[in-house]
């Protein structure tokens, strides 16, 4: 189908049909949206939560909300899991949630090429040709497991997605094409289905469902089917159908570049490269081409080319298999003894985020690309989707059970919408940070652009097509000869200038990050289903500068429960350890209080049980004990939280003499208390005391963070 044809379709086969209604639903504040109990015929058919899109978001969203015991399904509108390479680095904090999904990041990291043949980034004028600088993005301390239990990721996300889909399949999902649906009634939809080929034509809302109007094909025609759903999560990427529904506009900048994306394999370059010069993205300049290569996995040969795009004197039908196979061999520096070029892609480089991540009084949520699209540089764009869903996914199965109203869906877009604002900002810097090693060489991508701009916009407008295009051609052919032999050696003084400030750049990590520890680990809620307190060392985030820097942990609202290694006290004997971030169940929605052996606290435990059990949500109380204190006798918990028996004793399990103890690590003593939400972030902490009646304190906040009043 053309691009005519499609807007043609677009325009009018998905004519926006939503309804906006201004009913309030805060009358159903403590009513489970579904319970088992329930034998109404009609609420059977709704399904409490409807994802559309099965990309990494929408299945670690699945996955969790099951895991959580929450009936969900998932819309898909392509017929097949697209084999396209994509997103390929997983940070710290996602590999985290993936700790959850049942050994999910075990796996990935058995599975993954070694870390030393990913761990650079190359600078080159060609694969085969001279190296202008390299830089390794993993340090030490990011195999020592001291701030995180799991290390970051190289792992394709097709690659992903295959693994997503096998633990789904592991807890009785279903994904189905509409062939393999069988007894489907007209407005219903089966829990733990994947229904592939289902595309979003219209939303309606009312104050008692949401109904989602899909289309399909059947027997070659394209057929309709409406679904209807308590709570609708749209997961479908950058170019979100739902997101383009509901009219809600996007801000920040467009266009910050296109490219063509060349996914290809070649065993003859993988192995190469692996003997040579192994790394995760190679920068390629010389005379005749630029791109960038992003090395999936050198043992299988697996690559993706991005080059820069300008139309509309580059046409993407100029990008065809040979073309894009003499240009691989100008960037690689020789010919492939094999190459299979598999896919190519145009696409545009956005950095934008949503106006609003929910509509439709909290019924309808955005996730992931479908709230923000951010440039690749620094791998925010999944990562910080999988963070959204984990979010997501405890307050929704707390609405779904009943345990908080609707109100606390709206503390998802308080606290995740600043960080994808914050996020877009990081990675708009690391792609400029890129730009900086070209414009060194004298090729200044900004130049280029306002170039293009000229042609398109300017005088060059009015010239014919063809001759645009033969300008364009020779102005970008003049400027690649800044990377002649010639120019760039040290014999000349500009090409040693060029040379010198480039590796300025390097060593004073200037360029393009890879790892942002600070950002990935240390994020923060500043308001949402959270009690903030005034003994927190800052409330604004430090504004992003582009460049690593370390995470250092502490316990303030809003962040992530610091990580540190314990053994259970009960298993003394045993080898086994485990991170501080195992604690907190992923299983149900469970509040985790974490106290020092100390009576005071003992006091806040059972006060934390008894409001737990006012407020229908499970509690669980940690006792840290400090390394070496305990020796293997009994110790006291048991008596003194009785009758409450959901508590565990564990023990610091220091690295060295000279670690920090685990109340130092947080930044309190250990007469405070830490409260960890669901998603293992801190709901509330008393740094060092916790003054008037426990019972109290505990029912102001749990009914700050559920957005529940007391019944007392």
């Amino acid at each position: 189908m053309g691009v005519l044809g499609f807007m043609k379709r677009f325009n009018g086969f998905y004519t926006i049909r939503t309804r906006v209604n201004t009913y309030s639903l805060e009358h159903k504040q403590r009513r489970a949206l579904y319970s088992d109990s329930n034998n109404s015929k009609d609420h059977d058919s709704i399904m409490p939560v409807l994802i559309v899109g099965a990309g990494p978001v929408g299945l670690v969203l699945s996955i969790l909300l099951t895991k959580l015991g929450i009936k969900c399904a998932v819309l898909e509108k392509s017929k097949s899991f697209s084999k396209h390479p994509q997103a390929h680095f997983i940070n710290n904090r996602s590999m985290e949630v993936f700790r959850k999904l049942d050994g999910l990041a075990e796996e990935i990291l058995r599975s993954q090429p070694p870390v030393d043949l990913w761990r650079k980034f190359i600078y080159c004028t060609s694969l085969t040709g001279c190296v202008l600088g390299s830089v390794d993005h993993m340090q030490p301390q990011d195999f020592e497991q001291v701030v995180s239990p799991v290390s970051v990721a190289h792992f394709s996300q097709y690659k992903l997605i295959w693994l997503l889909v096998r633990r789904l399949e592991n807890l009785n999902f279903h994904v189905r094409t509409f062939e393999g649906v069988e007894g489907f009634n007209h407005g219903s939809i089966r829990e733990r289905e994947v229904l592939m080929g289902h595309e979003c034509l219209s939303i309606d809302a009312t104050d008692s469902c949401v109904t989602v109007t899909a289309s399909f094909l059947k027997e070659g025609k394209y057929a309709e089917r409406k679904i209807k759903c308590d709570i609708l999560v749209s997961a479908d990427g950058a170019g979100s159908t739902v997101r383009k529904l509901l009219g809600i506009d996007l801000g920040g900048e467009k266009d910050l570049q296109k490219l063509v994306s060349v996914h290809f394999l070649s065993q003859d370059l993988g192995r190469y490269l692996l003997n040579e010069r192994p790394g995760m993205l190679f920068f390629i300049f010389n005379t005749e081409a630029i791109g960038v290569l992003v090395a999936h996995d050198l043992k299988e040969g697996e690559f993706v080319l991005q080059i820069p795009f300008y139309p509309p004197q580059q046409k993407v039908e100029d990008f065809n298999s040979r073309m894009c196979e003499r240009l691989i061999f100008k960037l690689v520096g020789r010919e492939l003894a094999d190459i299979d070029v598999i896919d190519i892609k145009p696409w545009v480089m956005h950095a934008e985020v949503a106006e609003k991540f929910m509509s439709r009084d909290n019924r309808i949520i955005l996730a992931g690309d479908a709230a923000h699209r951010f440039p690749p540089a620094g791998g925010f764009g999944m990562n910080t989707g999988i963070q959204d869903a984990h979010n997501l996914a405890w307050k929704l199965a707390s609405v779904v059970k009943g345990i908080a109203p609707y109100s606390i869906l709206r503390t998802y877009e308080m606290e995740r919408r600043p960080i994808a604002i914050f996020n877009t900002a990081l990675s708009v810097q690391n792609f400029r940070a890129a730009m900086e090693v070209p414009a060194s060489l004298g090729l200044d991508p900004s130049v280029a652009n306002s170039v293009h701009q000229v042609i398109n916009d300017g005088i060059g407008s009015i010239l014919p097509s063809g001759l645009q295009r033969v300008i364009l051609d020779g102005l970008f052919t003049i400027g690649r000869a800044q990377l002649s032999d010639s120019v760039l050696n040290e014999n000349n003084p500009l090409g040693s200038s060029r040379l010198a400030k480039l590796r300025r750049i390097f060593e004073e990590g200037k360029s393009l990050q890879l790892q942002f520890p600070a950002e990935d680990l240390g994020f923060r809620y500043l308001q949402g289903a959270l009690v903030p307190d005034n003994d927190s060392v800052s409330d604004a985030p430090e504004a992003p500068t582009g460049r690593r820097r370390e995470y250092v942990p502490s316990a303030d609202p809003g962040l992530r429960l610091p990580h540190m290694t314990v053994r259970v006290i009960s298993k003394l004997s045993s080898e086994d350890t485990y991170s501080t971030l195992d604690l907190v169940s992923g299983d149900k929605i469970e509040f985790l209080l974490i106290i020092a052996p100390v009576e005071s606290s003992y006091h806040l435990g059972r006060a934390a049980f008894k409001v737990a059990e006012e407020f229908r949500v499970a509690a669980r109380v940690c006792v840290i004990w400090p390394d070496g204190a305990v020796n293997g006798v009994e110790v006291g918990t048991k008596e003194a939280l009785m009758p409450w028996e959901n508590y565990i004793d564990v023990q610091e399990v220091k690295c060295s003499s000279n670690s920090l103890s685990w109340w130092d690590i947080c930044q309190m003593t250990d007469r405070g208390a830490i409260l960890v939400r669901p998603d293992e972030h801190i709901a509330w902490r008393a740094k060092s005391t916790v003054g008037g009646d426990p019972t109290l304190e505990m029912t102001r906040v749990f009914s700050a963070v559920l957005g529940v009043q007391s019944t007392h």
